[in-house]
């Protein structure tokens, strides 16, 4: 086999094996065309499905497109043995690709002559420069890839392969006058400007070469020319440079002498990126995942989101630095959170590139042409309050084959091409179990914290402290801004100190460092900065978020909170909004519950705008009212089969269950509610073991004589009856007892009757009074309409007070009758 060379800059020519190779059919040459067009990469086999038949293709289009493939290998590769697999026309995972070298296809060839001429003009070899530039586009035998020039999802890269050509020449005309070898270029510039008219530069090098090479008058012509094609076609005037020129060309201005530098200045490495102040720690994991993302084929855009003070603005920084180093035209930055409005994006892009004087083209029209030939990184710093700018992104991306754009916002752009790394907190150390301080000082929440620590005082980690600095790590939810704020407070307060500060809420965390922005100062203003770009539905959405004492599930959050809109999707549509922001996550939990997170930062800001709203009452009564009635759902599960599942769920809810007690039992709150909660939660408290806290409300609570329904009543009594029990209260537990016996014959709940005799009798038993104990589980045990578990409960304490009377027989036989039953 011999070499392979295909020109595709003009009509396409194909050698293979050292003759000239002709590719017959026309869509036969398409694919050949496309694969060329897009070579080293992947092309799917759905799209040139597409690019062949459009909306008709064949009944069978997978084994048409194998035979052009078959045949064109054939073609590319002749002579090659039955068995050997093919060298450049190779079948990949979804599609087809065309592997070939710079020497053997001559786009590649352009593109590589043209950034050896961009480096050797950056290094100041002019001749060697220049040479590179003119065989680049001395490649072009007419218009690029004819084949495809009629399709319509190739237009703009072909518009961009000219615009190259153009750009191209544009460089080697700059580069020649600054030699000084202007005759050499009047020619080509001359067909240039007839066939390219618009392009105001190509007129300012004809000129300026005219002028050079003697010729005054057609200088002056062509200046002319070009003010009456701007005017007449396009409806502008000229630009000022061109002004400017046909008066120094007028006046025989002796600065038209002077060799142009306007490329080699442009040719220099950008480098806008701010230094960074600290260090970044604890974040190595992501620094190296976000840089995986560029190696990942046609990953160009990515997006860094999360909450104000993840730290995405430090990731970004450490980013940039390391694959600036790998970017042959450098890195630019652009820190967006002074601007105001999208119309000043562009304006920005383009002075972190170095270009001042945007001309009648504009900022963008110029950014986009300078890194059209660029391979650079442009870093969007703090993106999530012009997102409406995101069409200069996507212009940019389009212009740019080579450009990388790196975004960091707490809200996606929403682009196709975007690849979102959600930054998340710094990683915390475990709660349950402390680690040992050599361990713990490596997590990176605590890594963080021990740095600035000690950049205001000596401070370190030992056994004696390891516990309070786990629970500040938490406290602060590993949010690197919290953390830098509450570590600075280490100058004026003790470890301890610092936590019951924190304990009281994060949002009063004073501002520490001058050097921050406005919107970070503190963590209020950082919270605040996202607030203000929500609509008034996500405002109020965010703010009954504050009724919360946890991360609710989304169940709880349609029924509890509502936003301003009617539809009956708003709260769905909000919270998906609030999601977008990184003000919230979704996520599922272990019992398949979908569940809404919220950092507690955010959270007590909400909790700060919900109480100072006109309808807090009523979101915190529709809160207690919710709960309530989960409370009703599960409790009696507790009892039965599923006792593990509504344990558990019981359980992921607790906050808020004692958060609803808390409102109900309050001044604004309601008896009703909180005797309800009473009633339906005190045997998920007793399996809990932890209930002294609920052991004093609930018997504050009844024993002030609340005027509810005695329905409402019993049960409450009958749970505080319980806890009283289980802390040691039994004289107060049987006092207890009797009232919610009494409550439940006056409320006609037999059943309930039932229940409170079984525990009393529970209790005699317990002081050794078998005598009263047998005659209340009796009672208990013949009252009508009693309960499974209050059969088997009788029966239990009735078999025992027999064994130990003696009545072996009797006991005996109960327990069997108990056996039964259970079974």
């Amino acid at each position: 086999m011999g070499a392979l060379r295909i020109g595709a800059l003009g009509p396409l020519d194909v050698i293979a094996g050292g003759s000239p190779v002709v590719v017959k059919g026309g869509k036969q040459r398409t694919v050949l065309a496309c694969l060329a067009l897009r070579a080293n990469s992947v092309v799917t086999a759905d799209f040139l499905a597409d690019v062949l038949w459009g909306d008709h293709p064949p009944a069978r289009p997978g084994p048409q497109m194998q035979v052009y493939l078959a045949n064109l290998r054939g073609l590319l590769e002749p002579g090659r043995p039955p068995g050997v697999g093919a060298r450049h026309l190779l079948s990949r995972p979804g599609g087809y690709s065309l592997v070939v070298g710079e020497d053997e296809l001559d786009l590649l060839q352009f593109r590589s002559l043209v950034a050896l001429g961009q480096n050797a003009a950056l290094e100041g070899n002019l001749p060697g420069a220049a040479t590179c530039f003119r065989q680049a586009v001395r490649l072009f035998r007419g218009s690029p890839f004819p084949d495809l020039a009629d399709i319509q999802a190739f237009r703009a890269e072909l518009d961009q392969l000219e615009e190259m050509k153009l750009d191209t020449y544009q460089n080697l005309a700059d580069i020649e006058l600054a030699r000084g070898r202007h005759s050499l270029l009047t020619g080509d510039l001359q067909r240039l400007v007839t066939n390219h008219p618009y392009r105001e530069k190509l007129w300012e090098s004809l000129a300026l070469a005219l002028y050079r090479d003697g010729r005054q008058g057609d200088a002056l012509a062509a200046c002319r020319s070009a003010r009456k094609v701007m005017v007449q076609d396009l409806g502008i005037d000229p630009s000022e440079r061109l002004k400017e020129l046909e008066i120094l060309v007028l006046q025989q201005d002796q600065s038209l002498d002077a060799p142009a530098v306007g490329f080699l200045r442009q040719a220099e490495k950008v480098n806008s990126v701010p230094p960074a102040v600290t260090p970044m720690l604890g974040r190595d994991s992501e620094f190296e995942e976000v840089c995986s993302l560029y190696k990942q084929e046609g990953c160009r855009l990515v997006t860094v989101t999360g909450p104000g003070g993840t730290g995405k603005t430090r990731l970004a920084l450490a980013v940039a630095s390391h694959i600036g180093e790998t970017m042959d035209d450098g890195v630019g930055w652009v820190s967006m959170a002074p601007l105001t409005h999208p119309e000043q994006v562009p304006a920005a892009i383009a002075s972190s590139l170095g270009l001042g004087d945007f001309g009648a083209d504009g900022p963008l029209k110029m950014a986009s042409r300078f890194l059209r030939q660029r391979r650079l990184l442009l870093v969007l710093d703090n993106f999530e309050h012009l997102e409406k700018a995101w069409p200069v992104v996507l212009d940019l991306l389009t212009g740019a084959p080579e450009l990388r754009i790196l975004a960091t916002s707490r809200r996606r752009l929403g682009l196709r091409a975007e690849y979102e790394f959600e930054l998340p907190p710094l990683a915390l150390p475990p709660f349950d179990h402390i680690l040992p301080p050599d361990v713990l000082r490596e997590v990176p929440a605590v890594k963080l914290f021990l740095a600035r620590g000690r950049a205001v005082r000596h401070f370190g980690v030992d056994e004696s402290n390891a516990s309070l600095l786990t629970r500040v790590c938490h406290r602060v939810d590993g949010l690197p801004l919290a953390i830098e704020l509450a570590a600075a407070q280490l100058r004026h307060h003790s470890l301890e100190e610092l936590l019951g500060e924190l304990e009281q809420g994060l949002t009063s965390l004073p501002g520490a460092f001058r050097d921050l922005p406005g919107r970070q100062q503190t963590i209020t203003a950082t919270i605040a900065w996202s607030y203000r770009l929500l609509g008034k539905a996500e405002q109020e959405l965010f703010d009954h978020l504050g009724v919360f004492a946890a991360n609710p599930t989304t169940t709880a959050v349609r029924s509890i909170c509502c936003c301003a809109a009617d539809s009956g999707q708003a709260e769905d549509a909000a919270l998906g909004v609030l999601l977008s922001h990184s003000l919230v996550r979704c996520y599922t939990d272990t019992e398949g519950n979908e569940r809404v997170g919220v950092l507690h930062s955010i959270r007590e800001f909400a909790r700060q705008r919900l109480l100072a709203r006109a309808d807090a009452d009523a979101v915190y009564r529709r809160h207690a009212s919710y709960y309530l009635q989960l409370a009703e759902t599960l409790a009696p599960a507790l009892w039965g089969y599923g006792q593990i599942s509504a344990f558990r769920e019981l359980q992921a809810d607790t906050a808020e269950f004692r958060s609803a007690l808390l409102w109900a039992t309050g001044q604004r709150g309601s008896d009703e509610v909180a005797l309800g909660l009473i009633g339906h939660l005190w045997h998920y408290w007793e399996l809990t073991g932890n209930v002294l806290e609920q052991y004093r409300e609930a018997v504050k609570l009844v024993e002030r004589a609340p005027d509810v329904p005695p329905a409402v009543l019993a049960p409450a009594l009958s749970g505080a009856a319980t806890l009283s029990w289980i802390v040691g209260r039994y004289d107060q537990a049987a006092t207890l007892h009797h009232r919610a016996a009494e409550t439940f014959r006056e409320a006609g709940n037999q059943q309930g009757v039932a229940w409170s005799l079984m525990c009393l009798s529970v209790q005699a038993a317990q002081s050794e009074d078998l005598v009263l104990a047998e005659r209340l589980a009796l009672e208990a045990l013949t009252t009508p309409g009693r309960g499974y578990r209050t059969r088997v409960s009788a029966l239990i304490v009735l078999s025992r007070v027999a064994y130990h009377n003696g009545r072996y027989d009797t006991a005996l036989e109960l327990a069997q009758v108990e056996s039964r039953i259970v079974v």
